[in-house]
């Protein structure tokens, strides 16, 4: 018997949000660099201006027990994103829950704006147990929905209308951390719209206050804030966990900033997301962080 997905990850395909968000704002990256599809699937251009890459890497705890690792690997060049993201378990979890994720998603950002083009996740869970979806954006509308194997949407369905505006898990990351979703006075001001391809969800972040971090493993030291996180399940759950959604655990975030002099923003750095939960502290923790190749000031290369 399975045990319950952990619930930081989204039911379905079990991708990382972040915890949740930022959590899964987290992450990422990348074994291996997929390249970056167009819609339809074939090459997508590549521009010839500079550019500009954050790349993370995450373990994740349960109390204080690991559970495994997740990184991101993420870059923005001109007005295009594309962002690729691993997830894998790893010790006495895999006893229970085992998986491995690849996701990776493209599109377009500026200042103020952001839109997704292309997601496409591949997942390997217990037994060996392959899924992959795939989420493709245009016109406006609802996302177009692959999957394979293909899997029952019905009993609890996202309507179509619910679809629009969203986001997929791996370009909501990208939205919270290229800084395009807040005001610079306050990058932890945003809703992030979600669809997975089966849930709909979203990722509420608020500013609690300002602080200076001290992380004990040595990573960071210096100005930050303190984020609140709000995982809200909106449609495609069952309708008792909807009516649960005050009982979800606040997700805590460390937040710092990293100005790029590629493109002139200043990156969203999820450095700890937390949550106090009745199993204990679940906790994502940064290990490392480089902005356009370099450990930024005040993070240990």
């Amino acid at each position: 018997m399975h045990a319950k997905m952990p619930f930081w990850m989204p039911a379905m395909t079990r991708r990382p949000l972040l915890p949740a968000a930022l959590a899964a704002c987290l992450l990422v990256p990348a074994g291996a660099d997929l390249p970056a599809r167009a819609a339809g699937g074939a090459g997508a251009q590549v521009s010839a201006q500079p550019a500009s890459k954050i790349q993370m890497a995450m373990t994740i705890y349960a109390g204080g027990i690991t559970l495994g690792k997740v990184d991101m690997d993420a870059t923005i060049r001109g007005g295009d994103y594309h962002v690729v993201s691993n997830l894998t378990t790893s010790g006495v979890v895999n006893a229970f829950w085992q998986a491995e994720i690849q996701a990776t998603s493209s599109g377009k950002v500026g200042a103020d704006s952001f839109q997704p083009a292309l997601y496409d996740s591949f997942d390997i869970g217990h037994a060996g147990k392959k899924q992959e979806v795939s989420l493709t954006y245009d016109n406006g509308g609802a996302p177009r929905l692959y999957a394979d194997p293909v899997y029952s949407v019905t009993g609890y369905e996202v309507k179509p209308d619910q679809q629009k505006g969203t986001l997929d898990p791996l370009s909501a990351v990208m939205f919270i951390v290229s800084g395009a979703g807040a005001k610079a006075d306050n990058p932890c001001g945003l809703v992030a719209p979600v669809f997975d391809g089966r849930r709909r969800y979203n990722i509420e972040m608020k500013k609690v206050r300002d602080i200076d971090i001290d992380m004990d493993n040595g990573l960071y030291k210096g100005k930050g804030l303190l984020c609140a996180i709000k995982y809200k399940q909106l449609a495609g759950f069952k309708p008792r966990v909807i009516k649960n959604n005050e009982s979800f655990p606040t997700i805590n975030a460390w937040i710092t900033t990293v100005h790029s002099d590629v493109t002139g923003r200043d990156y969203v750095v999820p450095l700890r997301v937390w949550a106090d939960t009745k199993y204990g502290v679940v906790a994502v923790l940064a290990s490392t962080v480089k902005v356009d190749g370099s450990a930024p000031s005040g993070i240990k290369s």
